[in-house]
């Protein structure tokens, strides 16, 4: 396009929409912006991260149209974009996410006289100019579904979870795009004592056949998964294959095994629902097939459920059973069980604890002022471990959504709530607001939590997830999308029942 993009526009005509949103942008400054190309209204290609152009370190903004660089998504083998396309921009501000749709306008280049001032150093931007209002969409703006009674809000037991909040050592920034996926991420434990440390396999299989026997009839069972790898694009997924009765659990042997009779390190489930008869199918399993089993067990209805993962492998594929054996490798939930408010296909409302603020805080939180406890807080990415309690009988298991045992979902605070109000919410602490007594601090009660991070891809080395993906506007995440739809035809059913 022949035309100059610093060109001055004329006179102090009043601002328009445009300008005004143009403005905010502006004032916003993010350097970077998440991109995807608006196809229709359900489709969207994601395109990634782009650099937004600065000049003397302010947003370019001229002829009405900011500059960005060419997104990262767009390979250089591929065709640019073209004249009249949308994008969709998301980035951060003051750690709350806002979303912005601009129009194409062309592709131009910048005078080379005029490159010492810009940021990125590039010679070749997209113009686009807005075509929709700067949006924030940090609030969990679905139906939300109660999981505590409070007030006159009803819970309905078909669908609970058991919620456990694991720190990690990542940090989300306050301005700019976040990364297309998160691959780096360590989680910190925060129940670090197991009574499972170095136990043979014998002892390890001894002691789950004790765990899922305390169960209840219908929850002797384990949940099987699979990890594999897609061929075409080189990545471990885990699937699914859905829950397994466990056999054998009356034989109890309490005499010292003979290694030469029998192998104590097998034991026997149920075929999986899910499961193929191929054994080439992705759903297939054969001799030495690698399986994730996970379980829970609970002394009693009042205790708490501890939660396990089991690497096991499948040493025989019988008519109607498997026989598998592990070398024992067990994992336990190893992270903070929390009370859920309410939650929705986006989000959740959690309630706060004293042992979750000295988790996050550390020791140090005593010295800490109101403010600093709650930028720490916000600006933590956290992963959420959700174990599904489900509650259906014959009338109403049309409705049970198919998910598996365990829900990971990595997130993060966006409103803080106190007994004196609203603390963080919208990117902006409002401890001033506060009507307090001198002498008296409000006690932080509460979270609203927004999904942001999916798992991506599975590492057979760890037996983890090790690569996480953002979820886009637009997207959901697939568990809690299942959950969403089935509560909504359950809820329905209900109310025609009432009438």
């Amino acid at each position: 396009m022949n035309f100059n993009p610093f060109k001055k526009g004329g006179g102090n005509r009043k601002a328009n929409t445009l300008e005004k949103i143009l403005q905010r942008f502006a004032e916003m400054s993010p350097n970077s912006v998440n991109c995807s190309l608006v196809k229709s209204e359900d489709n969207q290609e994601d395109l990634e991260r782009a650099f937004v152009f600065k000049h003397e370190n302010n947003v370019l903004v001229q002829n009405k149209a900011i500059y960005v660089s060419t997104p990262d998504g767009v390979r250089a083998d591929e065709n640019h974009l073209g004249k009249g396309d949308i994008l969709h921009l998301w980035f951060l501000f003051r750690s709350v996410p806002h979303s912005l749709d601009c129009r194409v306008m062309g592709r131009i280049r910048f005078p080379d006289s005029l490159m010492d001032d810009m940021a990125p150093r590039i010679p070749v931007a997209y113009m686009l100019r807005p075509v929709s209002n700067i949006r924030k969409i940090e609030k969990r703006q679905y139906l939300r579904y109660a999981h505590k009674v409070t007030g006159d809000r009803r819970v309905y037991t078909q669908v609970l979870f058991d919620l456990f909040v694991t720190k990690t050592d990542v940090v989300f920034p306050e301005t700019g795009s976040l990364p297309p996926y998160i691959t780096d991420i360590h989680p910190i434990p925060h129940d670090h004592k197991s009574d499972l440390a170095n136990q043979s396999p014998e002892e390890i299989v001894k002691f789950m056949k004790n765990a899922i026997r305390l169960n209840s009839r219908e929850s002797r069972v384990v949940y099987v998964s699979k990890p594999h790898m897609d061929e075409r694009s080189n990545k471990v997924s885990l699937l699914e294959m859905g829950k397994s009765d466990m056999l054998g659990l009356e034989l109890v042997n309490n005499r010292r095994p003979n290694p030469r009779a029998v192998d104590t390190r097998n034991f026997y489930i149920r075929k999986p629902p899910k499961l193929s008869g191929d054994p080439k199918s992705p759903l297939g399993l054969k001799e030495s097939d690698i399986m994730v089993l996970n379980f829970h067990t609970s002394i009693s209805n009042d205790a708490d459920i501890e939660y396990y993962d089991l690497i096991a492998q499948v040493s025989r594929v019988g008519t109607e059973n498997l026989t598998v054996r592990t070398n024992g490798d067990i994992r336990k939930e190893t992270g903070l069980a929390l009370d859920m408010v309410d939650f929705s296909i986006g989000g959740i409302k959690m309630e706060c604890s004293d042992a979750f603020l000295a988790y996050i805080l550390g020791e140090n939180q005593a010295s800490m002022s109101l403010e600093e406890k709650v930028k720490v807080l916000e600006s933590v990415c956290y992963l959420l471990n959700f174990y599904p309690k489900l509650r259906f009988n014959r009338e109403t298991e049309v409705y049970e959504p198919e998910i598996p045992m365990k829900i990971q979902i990595l997130s993060k605070i966006v409103r803080v709530d106190s007994t004196r109000g609203v603390l963080f919410e919208n990117g902006e602490v409002k401890t001033e607001n506060l009507q307090m007594h001198e002498g008296e601090f409000p006690k932080i009660t509460g979270f609203g939590i927004k999904f942001y991070y999916d798992p991506a891809e599975y590492s057979r080395d760890t037996y983890s997830y090790d690569r996480f993906e953002l979820i886009r506007d637009f997207k959901e995440n697939k568990h809690f999308q299942e959950i969403h739809k089935q509560l909504n035809g359950l809820i329905a059913h209900l109310e025609s029942q009432n009438r």
